[in-house]
């Protein structure tokens, strides 16, 4: 594991996290006519942005030598007391004392209540609370090949039953509880921690580069034809299982992890990183503010509504880290 820090990771937790505005806030510019457009465009390239997440996660903690439950039980800790507070803070806001502030917390996990993202932080306890016995069980780079082809398999099944049911087996399934697919790329990203990074970027060729760039910024064509025609479901979460989106996933993932980045000269992306968190908890209810003062009955609204959304969202959190207490719940 690297002593200093891996900068690489931080560009791709900054991309990541535009990725999930796009997701949030651009479908509304092209679901209702189910018509290709810009915003369908960047809605897709979104898709990459959970399963990256799950994969920086799994390379900083499968990096480490040994995982115990006392630190894990510190993260998860952290996690819930986040949860708790944004939505305690919800709740006291809203004055929703009618509600039990708890089926609220409970509910946020399982993409329910006020914030519905936090099924992220539901499955990532998840995988937390297996990891200590993980950790010891799959203790070399052929136990993670293994483990990976098994997911693989487990996602390629899921992938033809939905060409075949000409519809995603997945909705039966709420996002917290599709572990062998979050499962997958978190053992992704610890497989790829199990390399050493000069040697990653030795084997990984400016020419397997070029391909995942280019793999990445085609994908968006073939995934909106794929949900439209074949899947009958405009949602990008479904595609996670693909085998498409998963080798995609691994090449923008390699490609950014084997930069060269000096941390001096690129203290910004530092900066950004450690504000990503924070979008990702508040930026819903920037959404709402754009909503209520705005709304889209004008032209170019979804696209103002992206940059709104991401750019007031990381000014906020900006400030909320200033703040004593905010700082610690808009950061994990």
């Amino acid at each position: 594991m690297q002593k200093n820090r891996n900068i690489s990771l931080d560009l791709l937790k900054v991309l990541a996290c535009i990725g999930v505005i796009l997701l949030h806030t651009t479908m509304g510019g092209f679901k209702e006519t189910g018509s290709w457009n810009l915003l369908a465009y960047l809605y897709y390239l979104g898709t990459y942005s959970i399963p990256l997440f799950f994969m920086v996660n799994g390379y900083l903690l499968l990096g480490k030598r040994e995982i115990t439950y006392p630190y894990i039980l510190q993260k998860v800790k952290w996690i819930l007391i986040t949860v708790s507070s944004w939505n305690i803070i919800v709740w006291l806001f809203k004055r929703d004392f009618a509600v039990n502030p708890i089926k609220k917390i409970v509910g946020s996990l399982l993409q329910k209540g006020y914030f519905f993202q936090f099924w992220f932080f539901g499955a990532l306890i998840l995988i937390y609370l297996c990891l200590p016995v993980l950790k010891t069980v799959i203790n070399s780079k052929r136990k993670y090949v293994y483990i990976l082809s098994l997911l693989v398999a487990i996602g390629f099944i899921v992938e033809l039953a939905n060409i075949f049911l000409q519809m995603p087996i997945q909705t039966h399934v709420m996002q917290t509880f599709r572990l062998w697919t979050w499962f997958f790329y978190y053992f992704l990203g610890g497989y790829i921690a199990q390399f050493n990074v000069d040697n990653l970027k030795y084997r990984f060729k400016n020419w397997m580069k070029i391909v995942s760039i280019l793999l990445a910024l085609i994908s968006p064509i073939i995934l909106f034809f794929l949900a439209k025609n074949t899947y009958h479901n405009l949602f990008a979460e479904y595609f996670y299982d693909t085998l498409f989106v998963k080798v995609s996933t691994l090449g923008i993932f390699l490609t950014i992890l084997t930069l060269t980045l000096n941390e001096n000269r690129n203290e910004w992306i530092v900066f950004i990183s450690n504000q990503t968190m924070g979008v990702f908890i508040i930026h819903t209810y920037i959404m709402k503010l754009w909503e209520r003062i705005f709304g889209f009955n004008f032209v170019g609204a979804y696209l103002l509504f992206a940059l709104f959304t991401l750019s007031v969202s990381f000014i906020i959190v900006g400030m909320l880290m200033k703040i004593p207490y905010f700082n610690r719940i808009v950061k994990l």
